[in-house]
């Protein structure tokens, strides 16, 4: 992800890397790294850079190594000393052989780590984990045997000792394998944006929180080529009602005056209603009307919760159109919105926007693939060969405001750099600053979406579809538990 037109900030110094994907960021201006996305503080990458995290990981190795090979030195002593093991050995001998693993398991893992320290998390820190625990645990259980080995008071120098402390001091030292491996793997593994993001200032959006549930809902999915989709038309106009015809003007007259008073011109122009749709095997039927700004802003942009709870048949449901226009070398593109857009200023979002009255054919129906196309030329001033392939692959709705989204992967001959050169964010009718990037692979859209905030609802819509289709319904719902804890629903 990169943000194209550069923040005003220092220039990174020489040498500082990326902690995310280990891109060099020296001479950088901009606040997100160029490669992945990652949110910068430079003051806060100089300081982790110059800190000694070889000799911590070296330190790690090490400590780890010894208290593994004297673990298992211990091991071999209680072994070779030719007594018949009790039940209670055998637990200690466990203890011990849990903890050797996890500590030459750590100390290979931190040698091998020369790119990036403390590690991230992942199945070997859950396995590590593991371990510690159920060698402490063993290792308690080993300990029980001299809670009876003096059942009644002694004394040693003078000091009387039973059973109990005898337990609690065997107990300490067959626990302190595991112990030490937790300790060792707490300070090993660490998330690189929950070390180095600095805290979210007053009034900026937290990057941590995540949301309650999910935020769009899913009409179809299903990947239809231009062949495949067909359109109608019909001259009809949405069902309405006195009460919301009166509820739409008042919010048209209250926005005209505030776009008045900002210096804009607020446009009434013709836009295309999605009327109802229908989807076989091979084939998308998209049935088509009329509408126009001042309904999708009076029912959509501004009164969706009161229009969904007493008018849901009169939505003006003008249709969306999103792109997820994936780069030759394997980059996806998106648009941080500009601030004089109607809703979601600020928020990334992916590029496209909506099909209006210019888009239909000669013969009526509307034509939703030349819309996406001549949004993406518009937006980032590329050419129709430059376009290898373009395919519906879904239809969502923001559920704030339930505005149906036809969601498009679009297959693109440039290049990501390519791509970057070609945006202009001061030409006209540009709603986005700038065009961030996301590599196209699995493991790279998560953490994408949690560091890019604020996303709309359509952007986390686009990725996940485009994953599912792309990776597989079993990474798709993972990713949809991750994120929203439960599945996005089927309609709203």
């Amino acid at each position: 992800m990169e943000s194209v037109n550069k923040a005003e900030s220092p220039p990174v110094e020489s040498g500082v890397c990326c902690p995310e994907c280990d891109y060099n960021l020296t001479g950088l201006t901009s606040d997100r790294c160029p490669w992945c996305g990652w949110k910068l503080d430079a003051d806060v990458l100089i300081a982790d850079a110059r800190r000694p995290s070889r000799a911590y990981r070296f330190g790690v190795a090490f400590v780890a190594m010894i208290v593994g090979l004297g673990a298992l030195l211990a091991l071999v002593t209680l072994v070779l000393r030719g007594k018949r093991l009790s039940l209670e050995d055998g637990f200690a001998v466990l203890a011990v052989l849990v903890a050797v693993a996890g500590h030459l398991s750590l100390s290979v893992l931190a040698l091998l780590s020369r790119r990036r320290w403390p590690m991230r998390p992942g199945t070997a820190a859950d396995l590590l984990r593991f371990l510690g625990w159920l060698s402490i645990a063993a290792g308690v259980v080993a300990a029980t045997r001299f809670l009876f080995v003096a059942p009644t008071p002694r004394f040693v120098r003078d000091v009387q000792v039973n059973g109990v402390l005898e337990f609690v001091v065997a107990g300490a030292l067959f626990t302190l394998p595991g112990a030490m491996l937790l300790i060792l793997r707490l300070v090993s593994f660490k998330s690189s944006a929950d070390a180095l993001t600095p805290p979210s200032k007053a009034g900026e959006p937290s990057t941590s929180s995540l949301p309650t549930q999910a935020s769009y809902a899913v009409e179809f999915v299903g990947r239809y080529a231009s062949d495949q989709v067909r359109s109608t038309w019909t001259d009809a106009r949405r069902l309405t009602t006195p009460a919301l015809d009166a509820l739409i003007s008042r919010t048209w007259e209250a926005q005209q005056a505030l776009a008045q008073e900002d210096g804009q011109m607020l446009f009434n122009g013709e836009l295309v209603r999605l009327v109802r749709y229908e989807t076989a095997a091979d084939t998308l039927t998209l049935h088509t009307g009329p509408t126009n700004f001042r309904d999708f802003a009076g029912t959509h942009l501004y009164n969706a919760s009161h229009v969904a709870t007493h008018h849901p048949e009169c939505f003006a449901d003008a249709l969306g159109i999103s792109a997820v226009p994936v780069t030759r070398d394997g980059m996806i593109a998106l648009g941080r919105r500009g601030p004089n857009v109607a809703f979601h200023a600020g928020f990334l979002h992916p590029l496209g926007g909506i099909v209006d009255r210019s888009d239909r054919r000669a013969d009526g129906p509307a034509d939703v693939f030349g819309a996406m196309l001549r949004e993406l030329f518009e937006e980032l001033a590329i050419e129709s060969q430059e376009v290898a392939n373009v395919a519906v692959i879904a239809l969502v709705r923001d559920r704030q405001l339930l505005q149906p989204e036809l969601l498009f992967d679009v297959s693109l001959e440039l290049t990501r750099d390519e791509l970057a050169a070609r945006f202009n964010p001061s030409a006209d009718g540009q709603e986005h600053t700038g065009i961030e990037f996301v590599r196209d692979e699995p493991d790279a859209i998560l953490p994408f979406l949690r560091r890019a905030a604020p996303v709309t609802p359509v952007v986390e819509a686009a990725l996940l579809i485009h994953g599912r289709l792309s990776w597989g319904t079993d990474w798709y719902e993972q990713s949809c538990y991750v994120l929203f804890g439960e599945l996005p629903p089927q309609s709203v």
